[in-house]
């Protein structure tokens, strides 16, 4: 092999290397990352990633002295992040070589490593977990608030029957008054006012029932999610929001222009730290006013407002710094229109059937966005798709990673005319949490070795 490589031929070889190792083609792996790993400089960016790579392909190959030579020298670099992934690795490898190696170091340097060692990862839950969480320690609460459901329900209903018998007496008294024909016409016109009030009413009960809700069961469901690591608030203060209005201009899913929308909601906010990677998502509404002129006399402008995007966003800083951007959409009609997508740059063909089936890549570089594209990201896109029936849409910008999963209904709202017994809203509200907690792990936002 050729000792001088250009950056794209590394890139490309190791990616090559990547996909053999997981598709278990481990005799082709060891010897494309052992190419690279004797011609790439010790000082350029994907150096530890070869090595990391060389040594999981050895261990894999049962090659085990190969892999604890390569770990051995891992420890002995004077780099934190690459000394401390080799002693995780070589305590997998060896537990009793590793021991050795903790008893010769000196207490400093442990303390340094220890001090490094990040936060746990949280553990992904299964659907079977959830349910035996949800009948010990959500059970209680589902049953009071169908209780409170009900009578909910029935204050709705016996408010609205006192608001058409106030208005009907009223109108027979004000037609008597008058001297006017009493008719449904006259009725109808009468009941504007009082209905108008009956509806913030109801309102203001279906919104108190809906805290209840959200204190009670979402926050539960979310510390049962994030092992206690994430926090829930119904709404945030203002300079969060202004936060959440830069994230979704730099995301440039749906728009290529940097323009900040003219309206944009948020509540059910979730944010924290998994590892060292401090993420946040919560359900936006974003809105665009679009204007008008009548004509050069008229100085009045006529507005209609349009829903740009409603839906869940997420937002994570990525530990790679890359430089070019990367989008995944669906695979429907409108994304095949290559007007709606020149902007987001060439179409990257993956070898995945079943993810080319449902989705779409574009970016600026073939090279990066197959690097960013792991074999387990692939597979929980797809298995969200398939179970969920859910578009998604993922974008890589400027070291961070944007997802956005749009809806048409209020997420996270107690649905008053179905019984909180029922574990299918449970279900939907755990799928989508999980999702976007799970991102954090499929994307190895947590293994700092980009550097």
């Amino acid at each position: 092999m050729d000792n001088s490589l250009s950056t794209k031929e590394i890139d490309r070889l190791f990616i090559q290397g990547e996909r053999d190792l997981h598709q278990g083609n481990l005799t082709a792996a060891v010897n494309t990352l052992e190419q690279l790993y004797q011609v790439v400089d010790k000082e350029h960016q994907q150096y530890f990633n070869i090595q990391r790579s060389l040594v999981k392909a050895y261990q894999q190959n049962q090659q085990n002295e190969k892999a604890i030579a390569l770990c051995q020298e891992m420890v002995d670099s004077n780099i934190a992040t690459v000394c401390l992934w080799g002693q995780n690795f070589l305590a997998t490898l060896t537990p009793k070589i590793y021991q050795e190696l903790l008893k010769t170091q000196s207490q400093p340097q442990v303390s340094q490593v220890q001090e490094e060692l990040p936060k746990p990862i949280i553990k992904q839950k299964t659907l079977q977990e959830f349910k035996q969480y949800c009948r010990k320690n959500l059970l209680g609460h589902l049953k009071e608030l169908e209780n409170k459901r009900k009578k909910t329900l029935v204050t709705i209903f016996i408010s609205g029957l006192i608001c058409l018998i106030i208005t009907w007496c009223f109108c027979q008294i004000l037609a008597n008054f008058l001297g006017v024909n009493y008719n449904l016409l006259f009725y109808l016109y009468c009941l504007i006012v009082p209905f108008s009030v009956w509806i913030i009413f109801c309102r203001g009960c279906i919104q108190v029932y809906g805290l209840g809700f959200k204190r009670n069961i979402i926050e539960n469901i979310i510390n049962f999610i994030g092992d206690g690591q994430l926090n829930y608030a119904n709404y945030l203060f203002l300079e969060n929001k202004r936060q959440t209005i830069l994230a979704y201009t730099r995301s440039q899913i749906f728009r290529d222009e940097l323009e900040e929308p003219d309206s944009l909601e948020q509540e059910d906010c979730v944010y924290g730290a998994i590892g060292k990677t401090d993420i946040f998502f919560a359900e936006i509404v974003v809105e665009k006013t679009r204007g008008r002129h009548l004509n050069e006399l008229e100085m009045e402008n006529h507005f209609r407002k349009s829903v740009m995007f409603h839906g869940l966003f997420f937002e994570a800083k990525f530990n790679k710094n890359f430089v070019s951007r990367t989008f995944i959409v669906p695979n429907n009609m409108r994304s095949k229109t290559a007007s709606f997508n020149n902007w987001r740059g060439e179409t990257v063909k993956l070898e995945d059937p079943e993810f080319a089936r449902m989705f779409k890549v574009y970016g600026d570089s073939q090279v990066e966005s197959r690097y960013l594209l792991s074999t387990n990201l692939m597979s929980r896109l797809v298995d969200f798709n398939q179970k969920a029936k859910r578009k998604v849409y993922l974008s890589f910008i400027d070291g961070f990673v944007y997802i956005a999963i749009p809806y048409r209904h209020r997420l996270f709202e107690p649905k008053l005319l179905q019984s909180m017994m029922s574990f299918s809203p449970l279900k939907d509200y755990f799928r989508d949490l999980q999702l976007m907690i799970g991102i954090v792990e499929d994307l190895n936002l947590n293994r700092r070795i980009w550097g």
